[in-house]
């Protein structure tokens, strides 16, 4: 059995009692971005992700609704596409943004000039695994706020790769969004420990060497 994060292997072994063995995704570390511009360009926020119930992204519109009182000038973009039966669901997201700064940035075929126009990524979907559009935006450089769930929390080191926050709860992911625009100081340093840790931990060599090992009993 492979799974995709530490906390999840001994819950396999006792469910299914096979070995176990972690082997979280992998990516590609891409050339740095070049440096965003400074104030007074508002602070870009940005999420990818399916416009789906699961990726709660109207818990992040309340959350960034009640970060706009101490927030300096910003966005918020959201890149993704709809699932194929989610009128009714992007409607109510669309109603949820309705006042806010938020653009809505469609189907993503290009991550790179979506990533290089934000100043932090933001995921709080809560499908337990090793999420890719965190992994893909840390090693980019960017800081993540996310939620403590699953695999996230071995990805976001709190304050060194982004900040993590407790899942559904508007009022300390609403922090969050103030602490990681309002301190730059944290988000150089953040920046800086995103891609060294995608490097040492979640490069796309290091997942199929994992693969290999498990496969072949290298």
């Amino acid at each position: 059995m492979i799974v995709k994060y530490q906390d999840e292997a001994e819950k396999a072994q006792q469910v299914l009692g096979a070995p176990t063995h972690v082997v979280p995704n992998g990516v590609l570390l891409p050339e740095p971005l070049p440096p965003r511009p400074v104030a007074p360009t508002p602070f870009v926020f940005g999420t990818a992700a399916r416009l789906s119930p699961q990726k709660r992204l109207g818990d992040l519109l309340e959350a960034f609704r009640i970060a706009l009182l101490e927030l300096p000038p910003c966005e918020l973009h959201i890149g993704g596409g709809p699932e194929h039966d989610g009128a009714e669901h992007v409607a109510e997201l669309h109603r949820l943004s309705e006042g806010l700064p938020v653009v809505w940035c469609g189907e993503l075929t290009d991550l790179r000039p979506f990533h290089a126009g934000l100043d932090a990524f933001v995921m709080i979907s809560e499908p337990a695994g090793c999420p890719n559009a965190s992994l893909e935006a840390l090693a980019a450089g960017l800081p993540v706020v996310a939620t403590d769930f699953g695999g996230a929390r071995e990805q976001v080191i709190h304050e060194q790769t982004g900040l993590l926050v407790q899942p559904r709860d508007a009022a300390a992911l609403a922090a969050a969004l103030v602490q990681i625009a309002t301190e730059p100081d944290l988000r150089l340093r953040c920046s800086a420990g995103a891609r060294a840790h995608i490097a040492a931990s979640f490069t796309l060599e290091r997942m199929l060497s994992a693969y290999r090992r498990v496969l072949l009993g290298d």
